[in-house]
């Protein structure tokens, strides 16, 4: 079975659904609408039984401008073009676009069919294939052989079936590796069987058996059968039309636009960097994405950069991409085809960057990984992400990962995840580390260390938890910083209070030393020394730090000495009763139940005890 799809193209009632009933026997105009109106509207399918008994599929696309979405939804999964003008006509405006859109889509080789030859002489039949050979001449299709038929008497099909089985056996096959993305052009029910998709397999392979996910709404199925040219097949590959019957999902939440693919393989995204083919001004007012069989409206920003035109699309809704798909963009107000695409990167992190667009443009598989993780900066990337985005040949990507690896280009930093870390962002993380310890030092000398959460959130952009951990845990190590509980200092810091506090301290300290167990409140410390209360607390936290005093909740202070008593009366309480009440706390300290609660609460809090039921015990 040949893995080749043949798409129609060409202008409204050219003859193309008419000359695909004449090969295949298939109408595919099958609405109701269609059949009276004599138009296609809607995408139709055929098999095509070639001369040899290969059989390939064959989609047929509406020819009328209004309908021109539905011809890129089947655009996009063809491999040969069929190309319909009809002799008394000759070349028209969707002749025109359409063969614009397949030359964009990347279709390299196509057959010409000059249909309605019933209805010309043989003197205006030379003259239309003069003037599609003019036309062709400046298109993918100049070489294409053009064959005239009549799909009413039925002259020249056997000569244009045979064309196209040449044209088929030079086609390069899809491929059956990489990860398999199934755009869905219909869904509909079975009675008995359930949800179907169609469509045409992008690439690897699908089979009976296989968990797999509705993208982007994320509904996961299972897939019970899979037909091919209506047969049912233990394995569909990349290039064949392919029906695929779900379980565990109704078809009322599936629909066109959307992609099937092996479940937690991708990550639907708004945002991509592509290299762009211009054929028109970019208008105002947006454009819309033709990608897979998806149509979604979207705002683009153009990047030059060493003659290649880039963009950075901005979606409305989610899609699924991988490097190399391509894609068509129209402009949203009007009926113009203004660019053809290929995704290079489906997750952008960081402001469009030259250097990572072209690191992604670069044949070698190591320089493209390169790429993308120079801008994933320090978030990283994940194995998984790279398989995703490579998703054509995910072995080769990673085989490129290990090789960038081996020479310490990349780094990595979380096992279990298997994430990675361009080397230079490794070092830069070190650096602004470093340097945020510093400033917090200059800005908070009385602190002995910035909290190791507030370390990292200081980091802009934000960074990898576990890369955090990574680079932290290295600096500790070489003794660049130190860790003490949840604190972070540069090594060999010593926290000191700015000339001219120093009094404020003493005095502070006093004032907790003398009031005892019911030393004032901050506010209260605060008025009584004529400071802020931020800067009391400031005060309070040094006088900790020095071991001066401790800190029993975020109003109440006692000198270090009174925190061992504390202990002691405990202790010997517990010994004597067994156990320790809040009323006992207020008597054996002499203290109202405001200041014994918080006694109570600091020392289960530092386990000396803890509590069982109403009572505590000593924890140790």
């Amino acid at each position: 079975m040949k893995r080749v799809v043949i798409g129609t193209a060409g202008h409204v009632d050219h003859g193309k659904t008419s000359l695909v009933r004449a090969i295949t026997g298939v109408d595919c105009d099958r609405l109701k609408e269609e059949k009276e109106r004599g138009l296609t509207i809607e995408l139709g399918f055929a098999s095509l039984a070639l001369p040899s008994g290969e059989r390939v599929g064959v989609v047929d696309v509406p020819g009328h401008v209004r309908f021109i979405r539905h011809m890129l939804s089947g655009a996009s999964g063809i491999d040969l073009v069929l190309l319909v003008i009809a002799a008394d006509e000759g070349v028209m405006p969707q002749t025109r676009e359409h063969v614009q859109i397949c030359e964009l889509l990347g279709i390299e080789r196509g057959v010409v069919a000059l249909t309605k030859k019933d209805l010309v002489d043989d003197d205006l039949l030379e003259l239309a294939r003069a003037d599609v050979r003019d036309f062709l001449a400046g298109t993918f299709l100049r070489d294409a052989p053009i064959v005239s038929v009549s799909s009413v008497t039925g002259e020249g099909l056997d000569a244009l079936l045979s064309t196209v089985e040449g044209q088929v056996a030079l086609v390069h096959e899809r491929r059956t590796t990489g990860i398999p993305v199934l755009p869905i052009d219909r869904v509909f029910t079975i009675r008995g069987f359930g949800a179907v998709v169609t469509g045409t397999l992008a690439r690897g392979a699908l089979e009976p058996g296989m968990d797999v996910e509705i993208l982007p709404a994320g509904k996961t199925a299972r897939i019970r059968a899979i037909q091919v040219h209506e047969a049912e097949v233990s394995r569909a590959e990349g290039g064949m039309r392919t029906a695929v019957n779900l379980q565990g999902v109704d078809a009322r939440e599936i629909e066109r636009g959307q992609w099937l693919a092996p479940a937690g393989s991708f990550e639907p995204t708004r945002m991509l960097d592509a290299r762009l083919t211009l054929v028109a001004r970019l208008p105002r007012g947006g454009v819309r994405m033709y990608i897979g069989t998806a149509e979604v409206p979207g705002d683009i920003s153009l990047h030059e950069t060493g003659g290649v035109t880039g963009a950075r699309l901005r979606l409305k809704r989610d899609i699924v991409c991988a490097c190399g798909d391509r894609f068509i963009l129209r402009a949203a107000s009007r009926p113009l085809t203004v660019a053809g695409g290929v995704v290079l990167n489906p997750h952008p992190s960081r402001r469009f960057s030259e250097e990572v667009f072209a690191d992604l443009l670069d044949d070698d598989p190591s320089r493209r990984i390169a790429g993308l993780a120079k801008d994933a900066g320090l978030h990283g990337m994940s194995r998984r992400r790279v398989e995703a985005v490579f998703a054509s040949d995910p072995r080769l990507a990673l085989k490129a990962l290990e090789t960038l690896m081996s020479r310490g280009t990349v780094v990595k930093f979380d096992a279990v995840a298997e994430s990675f870390v361009h080397h230079r962002y490794l070092e830069r993380l070190r650096e602004i580390l470093a340097a945020n310890v510093d400033a917090y030092h200059a800005s908070n000398p009385s602190s002995p260390g910035i909290p190791r959460e507030h370390l990292r959130s200081s980091v802009a952009g934000g960074v990898d938890a576990k890369l955090f951990h990574r680079v932290l845990t290295d600096l500790i190590r070489k003794g660049a910083l130190t860790e003490s509980g949840p604190l972070v200092a540069r090594a060999g810091f010593t926290p000191s209070l700015e000339q001219g506090r120093s009094g404020l301290a003493e005095k502070m300290a006093a004032l907790v030393e003398e009031a005892g167990y019911e030393p004032p409140r901050v506010a209260e410390l605060a008025g009584a020394l004529g400071v802020a209360e931020s800067e009391a607390r400031r005060i309070l936290g040094f006088l900790c730090t020095q071991g001066r005093l401790v800190r029993i909740s975020d109003d109440i202070h006692i000198a270090a000495g009174r925190e061992e008593e504390l202990k002691t009366r405990v202790r010997d309480h517990i010994a004597k009763q067994g156990s320790l009440t809040p009323v006992d706390m207020k008597a054996i300290v002499g203290v109202s139940r405001k200041f014994a609660i918080p006694y109570l609460e600091y020392l289960d809090r530092i386990h000396f005890t803890m509590r069982i039921g109403d009572v505590r015990k000593l924890a140790t």
